[in-house]
């Protein structure tokens, strides 16, 4: 299916991030500009009906539903798709009275569009899907019956199920493998699905709106479901339930849930007593593993009693600016008013397993000191995240859409991601296990922040990376170099920006200028060297590094990434020269098996032989008494991990240093 139009991007950014470094602040006048004034970011706009929020969970994990509510978004405003589209898109109904019917083995390497009367079916079928199905249409069907249907994912979110106008999908007595990952279900208008008897491999987050129906009978592992408008949700004799009830703008939900997580009756809908504002209903008869979920949205009136809540996900509409602080996951909650100033949400005598937050429209959130299961933005909104903890029960933390998202002092669990448009920025923070990635044409900044692997691209996006690693300490008088990581990257398919340059620069503690270590350097360095830094001349004394990174345009944005570094006095008092009396050096340099430091000596001398890495500690250490002439000692053969080291001569009148690499 060709790609939808999206309107192109123009975010003008002017952000103020403090830098980090060995979980101390830095001072106030080290704060600096990530983007140096206005800068004007624009991509092409291109954004493709795959890109959903996207995450691997495990099941009963909720997986950040917000993703469906941005597919929906998507398609409100859209006709049905077209008719035409190109490449390996498989359409039925196109003609009238259109149908097809699949039995035995068949692959489709591309998304299938069952739109107007259309008509699929999957007979005791082994089908293989490599793109999502749209059933749009005031009569299109799909159906499937004793089949085993496969929709490949090399990433979570990546494939959809969406249902549109009078569409209709029947599975009976058939397996869902979505390659065991989480996947996307919208329900629109008034489409319809019925499960019965199906084998769900892989979580499914469903999203219903309008007058949109869903049954389900004997599934092993339903999902979770976000309920809104006036859809309808059945559920008998089934597993692993999560139901997101959604309290918009006005309405009121004051409410106990059934307390276990087994359900033989259960039904809410507008009657239910101290529900009002709600059209959908809900109904669960005999099913197991059930959990609930709420998502108030600005102006509701929610209050909940004695009750296990599995979730509570904000939805912020509206274009204000709210500060949101103190929520924290897995709380037991006696009497507890949320402090939030546009809605009205008491809890009592009842735990909450996960909060999560949805900014959307045009808002503004600032969030700090808070315990999360999940961050999503949507639409317009800017998102900025400082000393929060998200510890990914709820989901991940991701951007999409025109969004833009800044963690800063943070730590995360399973992963980031930009979707859509959007800008994430994820700075002096700590991902301690999960991907990041971005995807659509989005941009993910990494900006001083550990990750456990190299951040990944998909589709059109671009990723930034600037990180400065050790040392964290180093000796005045020598040449300390500087490891890190500077680089920008896209694929080749992308209109973003790419690398231009970066540089080094130095400060020392106290002072308000940056002095630059060496010109811009035009070559990205991945986990390497970025700079040698001549420390000769300076005092001892606590400094901080900078690495600018700038991009290839014309008003390039350049990110800083800052970190201390403390300079200790001279080695053992002795400064560094390149040639002395001993003539000292080491061949072949960078070291292997069989490099020697080499020295000559015009007499016989006791002399004391030191090999230092570049933390000052000292790795080997011999002191002897040598010969007149030339002498090799086969630094070759000692243990030395990769790195720069410093060999030290020293006698009773002289001393001598040399750098080597160990490769």
């Amino acid at each position: 299916m060709s790609s939808m139009n999206r309107s192109i991007l123009i975010l003008l950014i002017s952000l103020v991030a403090a830098a980090f470094s060995y979980g101390q602040r830095l001072p106030s006048e080290k704060v600096r500009q990530f983007f140096h004034g206005a800068t004007e970011i624009r991509t092409d706009g291109r954004s493709n009906p795959e890109e959903i929020k996207p995450q691997s969970t495990v099941a009963k994990d909720p997986s950040g539903v917000f993703g469906v509510i941005e597919m929906f978004r998507k398609l409100r405003d859209q006709k049905a798709p077209a008719q035409n589209a190109g490449g390996d898109t498989l359409v039925i109904g196109v003609t009238p009275n259109d149908s097809m019917t699949i039995t035995g083995t068949f692959t489709h390497n591309g998304p299938i569009l069952v739109i107007g009367n259309g008509i699929l079916r999957f007979k005791k079928a082994n089908a293989t899907i490599v793109g999502d199905l749209w059933v749009w249409g005031d009569h299109a069907v799909v159906t499937a019956d004793s089949s085993y249907l496969y929709f490949p994912q090399e990433y979570f979110y990546q494939r959809s199920l969406v249902i549109a106008g009078k569409g209709k999908v029947t599975y009976h007595n058939t397996t869902l493998d979505h390659s065991g990952l989480s996947h996307n279900l919208v329900v629109t208008d008034s489409g319809h699905i019925e499960l019965d008897h199906v084998t769900n491999i892989g979580f499914t987050t469903c999203g219903m709106y309008k007058a949109s129906e869903i049954d389900i009978s004997h599934i092993n592992q339903a999902g979770e479901f976000v309920i809104l408008d006036s859809s309808k949700l059945s559920f008998n004799h089934a597993k692993t339930i999560l139901l997101w009830f959604q309290v918009p703008g006005a309405g009121i939900f004051h409410y106990s849930f059934p307390k276990g997580d087994s359900v033989r009756s259960f039904t809410l809908n507008a009657s239910t007593p101290g529900i009002s504002g709600i059209d959908y209903s809900v109904r669960v008869d005999t099913s197991t593993d059930i959990m609930w979920g709420l998502m108030p949205s600005t102006g509701s009136d929610v209050s909940i009693s004695d009750s296990k809540v599995r979730s509570i996900g904000l939805w912020f509409k509206g274009h204000d600016t709210l500060t949101v602080s103190g929520l924290v996951d897995n709380s037991v909650y006696t009497d507890f008013t949320a402090n939030l100033s546009d809605r009205s949400l008491h809890i009592a005598n009842s735990s909450v397993q996960t909060w999560s937050l949805y900014p959307m429209d045009t808002v503004r959130v600032n969030v700090s000191g808070c315990i999360l299961g999940e961050i999503g933005s949507e639409y317009r909104c800017t998102v900025n995240v400082t000393d929060a903890y998200v510890d990914g029960s709820g989901g991940y933390w991701w951007s999409t859409d025109n969004t833009f998202m800044v963690s800063d002092h943070c730590v995360a669990e399973n992963a980031i991601r930009s979707t859509g448009n959007s800008i994430f920025i994820f700075a002096y923070s700590t991902l301690s296990q999960g991907e990041a990635s971005a995807m659509g044409n989005s941009i993910l900044m990494v900006v001083q922040s550990s990750l456990p692997d190299q951040p990944v691209l998909y589709d059109g996006s671009c990723i930034w990376y600037s990180y400065l690693g050790k040392p964290s300490s180093a000796f005045a008088d020598t040449t300390v170099p500087v490891y890190g990581s500077a680089w920008i990257d896209k694929p080749p398919s992308s209109t973003l920006m790419d690398f231009g340059w970066y540089r080094i620069f130095f400060q020392k503690s106290g002072d308000t200028v940056w002095h630059p270590s060496g010109g811009k350097v035009f070559t990205e360095k991945r986990d390497e060297i970025l700079s040698e830094w001549n420390t000769h001349g300076l005092e001892p004394g606590l400094y901080y590094l900078k690495l600018v990174l700038a991009d290839n345009t014309a008003d390039s944005i350049q990110p800083e990434a800052v970190k201390s570094i403390n300079l200790l006095p001279g080695i053992f008092g002795v400064n560094e020269k390149t040639r002395g009396g001993f003539d000292l050096h080491v061949f072949p340099d960078p070291v292997i098996e069989s490099s020697v430091i080499r020295f000559f000596l015009s007499r016989m001398e006791n002399l004391e032989m030191s090999v230092v890495d570049v933390y000052g500690r000292i790795v080997f250490r011999t002191e002897r008494q040598f010969g007149a002439g030339d002498h090799d000692f086969p630094v070759g053969s000692l243990d030395l991990p990769k790195g720069l080291y410093s060999c030290i001569l020293k006698s009773r009148d002289e001393s001598e240093v040399v750098k080597f690499i160990r490769k």
